[in-house]
């Protein structure tokens, strides 16, 4: 497939969907490193104090601003998800965390670093436990896995008709098959 300015104004239907599969093709390969997560022992141990708490609720993150060694970073929820005891932690608490690097963080050079939470312990009592987190995170990238694997197969057999539609219309296949 050969890609120029004029690619698009020559849009046909093998083009179409050789870019819906590519499309799909590149979704699948974010979903695959969007996925990688580390083992409990290789989670980066946090502790420090709180600077900032923001809930969730009707569409809005939870994170937590925490100092660590004199360095700022937020430290988020997956999924925004409010766990209960979140509501107790205040500014100015000490937190154990394990967490996750955002890999897929674009904007961290204004931002800052910025960490998914995996295990979170306030005065001595397990907020957000480990296989809690484990477990939601698995089951939602299922989900989207699911539907990302159903996306690059209707695209590649999409994009085989439309090859093979080509090839008739061309005369290459003969039409007595």
């Amino acid at each position: 497939m050969k890609f120029s300015a004029n690619s698009f104004k020559k849009l046909t239907l093998v083009s179409a969907a050789g870019y819906i599969f590519i499309f799909a093709i590149a979704a699948k390969g974010v979903s695959l490193y969007g996925s990688h997560h580390p083992q409990k022992d290789e989670l980066l141990s946090v502790n420090g104090i709180v600077k900032e708490v923001r809930l969730g609720g009707e569409g809005k993150a939870t994170s937590f601003q925490i100092e660590v060694e004199g360095r700022t970073n937020r430290y988020s929820s997956y999924y925004g998800k409010v766990w209960s005891g979140m509501e107790h932690i205040q500014e100015g608490d000490r937190v154990n965390v394990l967490a996750e690097r955002n890999k897929l963080s674009r904007g961290e050079i204004i931002s800052g670093k910025q960490y998914y939470i995996w295990e979170l312990i306030h005065r001595n009592r397990v907020i957000v436990a480990y296989e809690n987190i484990h477990e939601l995170v698995r089951s939602k990238e299922k989900i989207l896995n699911r539907y990302i694997n159903s996306f690059l197969k209707i695209s590649s057999v999409l994009l085989i008709i439309a090859y093979i539609r080509k090839l008739y219309l061309s005369g290459i296949i003969n039409s007595k098959v």
